[in-house]
């Protein structure tokens, strides 16, 4: 049984709400009705590349109907990363100036975010704080950061995920450019997934120069450019499973951590309990459109890769995940 919901304390000056997710489950759907209250400043994907470069934020507000509408995504008030705009009221500096580039790529895979990352964190509460409003980060781009960020005692989160066939055909591979080739560079950047990631690349890729690239420690766009090189060399069966080893990992680390893990269909099915809790309206939500294609053969790459990497990622060997 699923950790249940738990509330911060009443009256709380803090109450800060962390959202942990992967893309496309629904969170954005969330965060725009945390958006629509007035007792939340709402920190959208606060480890997006954008919320560090002044210039991405100005560029993601004037390209932003048409992200919407490609991403299928709720209209949003104001610009997604807006908010980084903000001044931290201890130090005077802009949010976007104290942002952790590595937590972005190279560090989302691992349990101990940067020290960096988690001094943004503390800022990004302050601004809040000083508006009088509670943070509500929606989303953390999950992985396995959900373990090293730490809620204070007057603070709650959640762990928010999908079915894993619908989420991966919702990733829209090959077409999409964005989703996969980060999450392949996302597992290629920890030495815990590393060999697993090379095992599903094709064996004409070259190691050495994968190893070399990374420890340069190149910028996102190089970054998401060798990302997106090695998708396109993906047949379905290693997308797919590359997809899956990613959201095993995620899913294990978030119930690790102790948090409630819960879908779009429990935010409808528990709305009043959940309501209570956080004093946000959540009727406009709506379920999630389950895949109804091949799942037996979604179900044998699963197999495949548990009977291949199982030994390697204890994740992999534990079944937890609700199947459409």
């Amino acid at each position: 049984m699923e950790k249940t919901f738990q509330s911060p304390k009443p009256h709380s000056s803090k109450g800060h709400v962390f959202a942990h997710a992967m893309w496309r489950t629904g969170s954005t759907a969330i965060a725009r009705c945390f958006l629509a209250s007035d007792n939340y400043l709402v920190f959208y994907e606060p480890f997006h590349e954008s919320c560090g470069s002044l210039t991405r934020i100005n560029q993601m507000r004037q390209g932003q109907s048409r992200q919407t509408q490609e991403l299928r995504h709720p209209a949003w008030t104001g610009g997604y990363f807006d908010t980084y705009l903000l001044k931290d009221p201890l130090t005077g500096k802009p949010l976007w100036t104290l942002f952790d580039r590595s937590s972005t790529l190279s560090t989302t895979y691992r349990t101990r975010p940067h020290p960096r990352a988690l001094a943004y964190l503390d800022a990004c509460k302050r601004v809040a704080e000083d508006q009088g409003k509670r943070a509500f980060f929606g989303f953390c781009r999950s992985g396995q950061h959900a373990q090293g960020i730490p809620i204070g005692p007057d603070e709650s989160g959640f762990y928010l995920y999908r079915d894993p066939h619908s989420q991966f055909l919702s990733y829209d591979w090959p077409k999409n450019e964005y989703f996969l080739p980060c999450t392949l560079i996302q597992l290629l950047s920890s030495k815990a997934t590393r060999k697993v990631v090379l095992g599903l690349l094709p064996n004409d890729t070259s190691r050495v120069r994968l190893f070399t690239f990374l420890m340069r420690r190149p910028s996102f766009e190089r970054q998401i450019a060798l990302g997106r090189t090695l998708a396109k060399q993906l047949t379905p069966r290693a997308a797919y499973q590359m997809f899956y080893l990613s959201h095993c990992i995620t899913l294990h680390a978030a119930r690790q951590a102790g948090l409630p893990c819960v879908t779009m269909d429990d935010f409808n099915l528990r709305r009043a309990e959940i309501q209570a809790q956080y004093g946000v309206d959540f009727t406009l939500l709506r379920p999630t459109r389950p895949a109804h294609d091949d799942v037996d053969q979604f179900d044998a790459w699963e197999k495949e890769l548990q009977e291949r990497f199982g030994a390697q990622i204890p994740a992999l060997s534990i079944t937890f995940h609700s199947k459409a």
